[in-house]
């Protein structure tokens, strides 16, 4: 676990880090259409992976003060990242980050040396430093470049995504009340599909037959052994119950089991869980 090698943040210096290397993945055809099989081809979409690379995370208080912070970025991609504060940042937070991003992991301003950038929060985990420290593993989309008119007339406004911009990035709009834990109910199911991770014109980068873990009408835990990050866009398409949304990934885990799972937010539409029979295992909807 990533807090075992962790230290306190008291007196950090404000540093930022470049990333060391960048991988190679295959993609799909953009041609072929989101099936069950696919063939992927051997031309290579630039994947990177970001080690020891450090971001300036900035943010408001409810009071409006401004706070900064150096984080440890854990996973970077074109439409989010990951990373540890010593601070907490509630689901439907906005807070920018300033970090160095491959040109080819950028929507605008690839020619300068950082990326500053607006994230919303998908998911903030508390953990413990290896000196007993209490940190926050978050995850945020990729907004863009500047911030929502209603973030400066209210800081503590919370957002949620409704969309996509022309750029590729998450659009956010302004949600009417808190972040809640379980808004819908969960029922546990494995419902068989196609998750597919798709480019800003939505069109399959890679992608797996899989099945989910749970669902309910706005979201999935999901089973899957692709490599995937917070942020990232798939499609989550279901022939057997006619069903293909847009999704964003809030989080990324591994099980006791050892399975990684990836819990999605439907964008752009509700699952439709009226259609499925014997739920009988029911999760609870606290």
């Amino acid at each position: 676990m990533r807090a075992n090698n962790r230290q306190c943040r008291c007196h950090r210096t404000l540093e930022i880090q470049k990333p060391h290397y960048v991988e190679k993945s295959t993609i799909l055809n953009p041609r072929q259409t989101m099936s069950s099989t696919i063939e992927l081809q051997t031309e290579p979409l630039e994947v990177t992976h970001a080690v020891a690379l450090n971001a300036v995370v900035k943010g408001r208080t409810s009071d409006s003060r401004q706070w900064k912070e150096i984080a440890d970025v854990s996973g970077l991609t074109a439409t989010g990242a990951t990373f540890f504060l010593s601070k907490e940042c509630p689901v439907g937070t906005l807070i920018a980050l300033i970090l160095p991003v491959p040109k080819e992991l950028r929507a605008y301003d690839k020619e300068k040396e950082l990326y500053r950038v607006w994230g919303v929060v998908q998911h903030c985990q508390k953990t413990l430093s290896a000196n007993d420290c209490e940190t926050f593993h978050i995850g945020v989309a990729f907004i863009g470049k500047h911030q929502p008119d209603s973030y400066n007339e209210n800081p503590d406004q919370c957002y949620k995504i409704c969309g996509m911009t022309d750029d590729g990035l998450w659009r956010v709009t302004e949600a009417k009340s808190a972040y809640k834990q379980r808004r819908h109910t969960r029922f546990h199911a494995n419902i068989e599909h196609y998750l597919a991770i798709v480019d800003n014109n939505l069109f399959p980068i890679k992608g797996e037959k899989t099945v989910s873990e749970n669902i309910s009408k706005s979201g999935a835990a999901v089973f899957t052994e692709m490599e995937i990050k917070t942020g990232d866009r798939v499609k989550f398409i279901c022939e057997k119950y006619d069903f293909s949304g847009l999704a964003v990934v809030c989080n990324v885990r591994c099980g006791e089991d050892g399975r990684q799972r990836v819990h999605l937010n439907f964008v752009d539409t509700y699952f439709p869980v009226e259609k499925i029979r014997n739920f009988t295992n029911r999760v609870s909807d606290k």
